[in-house]
């Protein structure tokens, strides 16, 4: 019987995982990948102090990178579904910085980043530690890789949160089919940012997000019955600007390796979306 995938979807799973490994680990590739994008998003808003949302941060030390992209590292905002991640990112972080924080007595972490345990697919989770229509720039390094892995999910209908701020009278029913998780991702980032506000995404895979127009016949676009019955289309709430190859280099090992012929070109993935002007509200009565 072939080995059962990583239940990426578990948050179990990663606070075993952290737990029992909690040094530095970096998906696809190294934390400073993303420094072009996040320079051009920055330098494009008039926002003086323009927020970061780094969602599922894990272990990398991106965390730590991201404070030399702002004056204040409060401005940074790291989340992730386990509560060990969060707990040693932030040690971490106190340990690297310690000697070198300006303290005051007013506010002794004012210094210091954020750090949040946060269900990115749950609106209620994530709207405890957020607030809406505040961050201008999302980092997500192979973040929404993770979450496409996970199950398909339920929602009620009509779903907490659309694009207008009327109550429902319709009674809430379960939706008939199960929803592709990132079409919920998307729905709560939009919550949170800006209008105009960059959602950069690392990505293994050549077509990650299935809300936007694209001709792979996986893709799967959020489908009208749904929308009808109260579920925001997301994509209405972002749309991509642009996407960019990373070819990932391939180190020879061993004797043979230098006679492999036709390797095969592997690449990863930059998604640079952007967030519309589409109103979103919470709409619970």
């Amino acid at each position: 019987m072939p080995p059962q995938p990583p239940s990426f979807g578990s948050q179990e799973y990663w606070d075993t995982r952290f737990t029992s490994n909690s040094n530095p680990f970096e998906w696809l590739e190294a934390p400073t990948a993303l420094d072009s994008y996040l320079v051009e998003a920055l330098r494009s808003t008039e926002d003086e102090s323009p927020q970061i949302l780094h969602i599922g941060c894990g272990t990398s030390l991106l965390s730590y990178h991201l404070r030399a992209h702002v004056d204040n590292p409060e401005l940074i905002h790291n989340l992730d579904y386990s509560d060990v991640a969060i707990k040693v990112g932030k040690q971490r972080e106190i340990d690297i910085y310690e000697g070198e924080v300006v303290q005051s007595p007013a506010n002794r972490d004012m210094r210091y980043m954020r750090w949040s345990t946060a269900d990115l697919l749950s609106h209620s989770s994530l709207l405890h530690v957020c607030n809406p229509n505040t961050y201008y720039v999302i980092v997500d390094k192979s973040t929404s890789d993770s979450i496409a892995c996970s199950e398909d999910v339920y929602v009620p209908l009509p779903y907490p949160i659309g694009t207008t701020s009327d109550i429902s009278t319709s009674p809430v029913a379960e939706s008939p089919e199960p929803i592709h998780p990132l079409h919920i991702l998307a729905i709560h980032l939009a919550l949170v940012t800006k209008p105009g506000a960059y959602w950069i995404s690392l990505s293994y895979s050549e077509d990650r997000f299935p809300f936007l127009p694209h001709p792979s016949a996986h893709a799967s676009a959020t489908h009208h019955d749904l929308i009808d019955n109260g579920f925001p289309d997301p994509g209405q709430l972002w749309r991509l600007e642009a996407r960019h190859e990373i070819e990932v280099l391939q180190s020879p090992t061993g004797d043979a390796a230098d006679k492999v012929v036709h390797r095969p070109r592997v690449v990863h993935w930059v998604y640079v979306l952007r967030r519309t002007d589409v109103e979103v509200f919470v709409r619970d009565p």
